[in-house]
Order: C-alpha cells, then sequence, then structure tokens
C-alpha cells in the first residue's frame, strides 16, 4: 500500500505542475481533470504489474479489484492460483474478505497439495475472527471437495472440528463423503468399475498437485532415442503421456528441486552438454545453461539452492575429476576444486544441504571388471573437502536398496534419482557402519536384478525399478517395460502396469504435478528439432539401403 501511495504522490505532483486551473476555463479544468486522473490510474496498473511478487500478490489482487485494475488483477490472479499453496502461507490472505474467499475455494484451478490443506486454510480465516465469520463457514465448507480428502482425516480431524460438528449441514456432508470412500473401497475389492460420482466435484481440482513417477528419456527397441517422457500416476494406477524433452538423452542425470527437474548430459554427443528442466506448474521443458563439459553417468544433486555436477564418463575418455556448481538465479556453471579421483556411474544422496555422499566407480589398474573399482567418497560442499567412506548411510528403504545391491551389475548400469535428508550430520554418520538388511530383497523376483540400464527412483518410502534391459549382448537386447515398486506399507514388491513402450537407460524422479495435465488423454508433438534430425535419419538409412541393393543387383555380362 505504501508503494501505491508513492506512486500516486509522484503522479499528483506531475498533475499539479502542468494543470494550473486559473488559466483554463472551467469546463477544460474537468475534462483535463478526468483525463489526469485516468492516466493516473493507468500508470498505477502498469507500475504495479511490473512491481508483483508472490510476495505482494494478495494485496495487488485486492487492489485492482478496488479500483478496477482488470489487466492487473487478472496478472495477480494467475499468480496467486498458480501459487495458491505458497500464498495461504502468508497471514496477510486471512485478511481478505469472506467474498473473495469463496470465489478461491470455487476455483478449480488453484495449485493445492491436498484438499485437507483447504479445509484447514478455512478453519485459520474463521478463527481470525470467529465473532463475524462463523456465519460463512457453512458456505465455505461445501465448496471443499470432501471425496478428496482420506477417510482417516475426515472421522479424525474433520469430523471433530467444532465448527464442524455445530452443524448438521456440515456432518451430513462428512458422512456423504465417508459413505462415498467405502463404496469405492468395495467396488475395487471386487474388481467392478462401477461409478460412484459422476459430478465434476467428485475429481481433484485441476490445479490439485498429484503424486507422479516421472520416466525421462533413454532408448527403445532398435536403438531409436525416446523424447517421450511418460508418467506412472501413482492414485490411479495408470501410464499417462508427458511433454517431449528436446535433446536425445541417454545416460543423463536427474535432479529434482523444489520448483522444477533438471536434466543434464548424454551418451549422444550432440546432446551430451545439454541441461534441460521441467516447470510442473506449466507442464513444459525448458532450456536452460549447458553444462561445461561433454559427460554422461555422473552425480547430480541440489545444496542450498544450487546444482552440484561431480565425475561422469565420456565416450572417449576413463572418465572425470570434474566438480561444478550451477545457480539457478544466473543461469551460469561454474567450474570448482577438482574430485581427488575419476568418479563415474555415480550415485548421490545428500545430507544437512551440505554433504553429498557418492557411490560411484574409478579406473584401476588391474584385470578386475574391466578395471574398475567401486568406491564411496563424501563431499562437504560448504568446505569444499573429498574423504573416502565405509558406505552410504542407511536412512530409509531407498539407501538400504542401494546398498543390498551395490555390487552387482544392475546397481552400476542403473540411474538412481538422488535424494537429500535434513537429519544431522553426526546422526548420518551413526548409521553409516551399519549392517544392511537383505529383507528389501526377498519378495523381489530374482531375475529383475539380472537387468541392465533400468531407473531406479522413490516416492516416500517406497522404491521404483523401471525399464532396463535384459540381455547384456548388443545384438539381442531383450528392452524391458515392465515396473516394479517396493510397498514400504506391504513390505513386499509389486509389479506395476507396464509402460506404453520400452526403455532402458532412462532416468526417474518423483514430482507432483497438477491435475489439468494428467485428467484425460494427453498427446504431445515431437520437437521441431528432433523432428528434422529425424527425417535427416531417415533420408540416410534410405540412401544406405538404395546404395546395398545396388550393389546387391547383378552386372549386366557384354558378349563379345
Amino acid at each position: 500500500m505504501a508503494l501505491v501511495a508513492f506512486v500516486s504522490l509522484q503522479c499528483e505532483k506531475q498533475a499539479i505542475i502542468c494543470f494550473q486551473p486559473y488559466l483554463w476555463p472551467i469546463s477544460t479544468v474537468f475534462f483535463f481533470c478526468r483525463f489526469l486522473l485516468l492516466r493516473l490510474k493507468d500508470f498505477c496498473g502498469e507500475f504495479l504489474k511490473k512491481k508483483l511478487s508472490l510476495s505482494n500478490s494478495v494485496a495487488i489482487h485486492s487492489l485492482a479489484h478496488m479500483y478496477s485494475l482488470n489487466q492487473l488483477a487478472l496478472k495477480a490472479a494467475d499468480m496467486i492460483r498458480r501459487n495458491f499453496y505458497k500464498v495461504i502461507q502468508d497471514e496477510e490472505f486471512y485478511t481478505l474478505p469472506f467474498h473473495l474467499i469463496r470465489d478461491w475455494l470455487s476455483d478449480i484451478e488453484i495449485t493445492v497439495d491436498s484438499e485437507e490443506v483447504l479445509f484447514e486454510m478455512v478453519v485459520k480465516w474463521v478463527q481470525r475472527n470467529p465473532d463475524e465469520r462463523e456465519k460463512y463457514f457453512g458456505e465455505l465448507f461445501k465448496l471443499l471437495r470432501l471425496s478428496q480428502m482420506k477417510p482417516t482425516y475426515l472421522t479424525r480431524h474433520v469430523k471433530s472440528e467444532r465448527l464442524v460438528c455445530s452443524n448438521e449441514m456440515c456432518l451430513k456432508l462428512v458422512s456423504e463423503a465417508v459413505e462415498s470412500h467405502a463404496l469405492r473401497a468395495e467396488n475395487l475389492l471386487l474388481g467392478t468399475h462401477q461409478q460412484v460420482a459422476s459430478s465434476i466435484t467428485s475429481l481433484p481440482r485441476f490445479g490439485q498437485n498429484m503424486d507422479v513417477i516421472m520416466v525421462i528419456g533413454g532408448v527403445s527397441e532398435g536403438g531409436d532415442y525416446l523424447s517421450e517422457c511418460v508418467g506412472y500416476f501413482i492414485d490411479e494406477d495408470r501410464w499417462v503421456n508427458l511433454p517431449h524433452i528436446h535433446n536425445h538423452l541417454d545416460g543423463h542425470a536427474v535432479v529434482v528441486t523444489e520448483s522444477y527437474v533438471y536434466v543434464a548430459g548424454s551418451m549422444e554427443p550432440g546432446f551430451a552438454k545439454t541441461v534441460e528442466r521441467y516447470n510442473p506448474n506449466r507442464n513444459v521443458w525448458e532450456q536452460v545453461s549447458n553444462l561445461i563439459t561433454r559427460k554422461h553417468s555422473f552425480g547430480l544433486t541440489e545444496v542450498k539452492g544450487n546444482l552440484y555436477s561431480i565425475g561422469g564418463h565420456g565416450n572417449f575418455i576413463p572418465g572425470f575429476k570434474d566438480v561444478a556448481v550451477y545457480h539457478p538465479d544466473q543461469d551460469k556453471w561454474h567450474n570448482l576444486e577438482s574430485a581427488p579421483k575419476i568418479l563415474r556411474d555415480v550415485k548421490v544422496i545428500t545430507v544437512d544441504d551440505r554433504f553429498v555422499y557418492m557411490a560411484a566407480r574409478t579406473p584401476v589398474d588391474g584385470d578386475n571388471e574391466e578395471g574398475l573399482r567401486s568406491v564411496i567418497v563424501r563431499y562437504d560442499a560448504d568446505a569444499r573437502q573429498w574423504q573416502d567412506s565405509e558406505s552410504l548411510p542407511l536412512l530409509d528403504n531407498y539407501c538400504c536398496f542401494q546398498m543390498a545391491v551395490a555390487n552387482t551389475n544392475f546397481y552400476h548400469t542403473a540411474s538412481c534419482c538422488p535424494r537429500s535428508y535434513s537429519l544431522d550430520h553426526e546422526e548420518v554418520k551413526r548409521k553409516i557402519s551399519g549392517q544392511v538388511s537383505d529383507d528389501i530383497l526377498e519378495s523381489l523376483p530374482p531375475e529383475v536384478l539380472s537387468i541392465e540400464g533400468a531407473a531406479v527412483c522413490y516416492f516416500k518410502d517406497d522404491v521404483f525399478i523401471i525399464g532396463g534391459w535384459k540381455n547384456s549382448d548388443d545384438t539381442d537386447k531383450q528392452y524391458r517395460k515392465e515396473a516394479y515398486r517396493y510397498c514400504a506399507e506391504r513390505k513386499r514388491w509389486l509389479l506395476l502396469p507396464p509402460m506404453p513402450q520400452p526403455r532402458c537407460r532412462a532416468t526417474a524422479c518423483h514430482v507432483r504435478i497438477p491435475f489439468r495435465s494428467l485428467h484425460g488423454t494427453q498427446r504431445y508433438p515431437m520437437p521441431q528439432n528432433l523432428m528434422w534430425q529425424k527425417d535427416r535419419i531417415r533420408q540416410m538409412q534410405e540412401i544406405h539401403r538404395h546404395s546395398l541393393s545396388l550393389r546387391r543387383m547383378p552386372r549386366s555380362q557384354i558378349e563379345c
């Protein structure tokens, strides 16, 4: 508000300088006064549009409605809508009047992590001024999608809330939602697909973030590079199409940050330096600055908002010691002091937003397994110091699985999504020397560990294994489209629906994507740069086949 007052004051000063009433007829004065006021309002609107940010979006949106600044209101509303789960953490949001709270709850595009968050938001808004706001609770409660809340949450938290208990209509809505959950569970148990509710309100909001295991790039049968990305929609137990990447990625690295999914590097030389990031909110891939070095099979992780690229392998180079850091706000990579040894096939976990543990392989003089030796090292990103480690810390199922398969070819050829832990480093050190249990492998089909080039990732305490190839013979590789999930709740492995097409050497990660991008059938075109390249490859293959056919044709004999 102080910003608006300042802009208005500056414009008012200029209006007073330019406008002196005693020099103009009274009718002209009124005309210019109206003209200047309109210009002042437009000037303020344009100025505030440039200064719009997440921290002031709620105040500017209210101001734009108050003074009918339509374009400013639309831009502020779009920012609030796409970041609603962040906006409701600001105390200023709870000063909004009832009609604006009602409008936001009626909006199916608001981006939220769950419907439970919206219920807690409504209760908090009422509690800020209960004497005046309790009368609005029932109307706001009707706008919540109770069928999207978990049954346990409905019975333990919603039904026991004082505002709900004292309202008969609210209690009835809760009972109907619990009943719909029971019917849905019964249909699932019986294997029927009877529709419980056909209303649009029975679906998640289009802006609700849903849990998806995203599979990126890789190679398919015949050695074809895949630009198609697919996702396993966890809540609906099905695969969905996601936008194509703009590069041929094979042996690339992936890392998930708060706002993006970054992928970098490739075995394919033309794309070995490229870096792209996926914006889940807008469902698009964006190009960012390239890596400094062409490489693949390296470690990529986030520490304090910056990305670290560590080690890697080149197609004609034994490996790299390189360490580089990427600053997203500058969109630039910078080289740091190198690692003490070559690190390739790097798997990463980060602890305390500082310590980076890496399981990798390094070349050695010897005849054992291609002359490579397994190593585990620790990098202190703050002090930029290296130290050998006994093993990866056994922090959860994901770490335990990695250590249980650490000596297999399955692990060395797989891509493992990096994971960050907020645990204190002293606590982590106590867990490094722990015994690795094989329990997590008991229900996994033994043939899975003979797969190479699989993608491994996590979701909460669950572990996923996706794709790969079965036969190491280059002439007869059996590309896989199976996917497996270790369910921590059941303590067993489950076979998931197969991917739409087989792929190996892909990467996989957990990402939250708004429901609007997952609902219905999705179709995405191949990027233009890859389309041109595909046409060129097809033309070259036709020329090659034509030249071969000419060589095989019998030459005409000339009689003497």
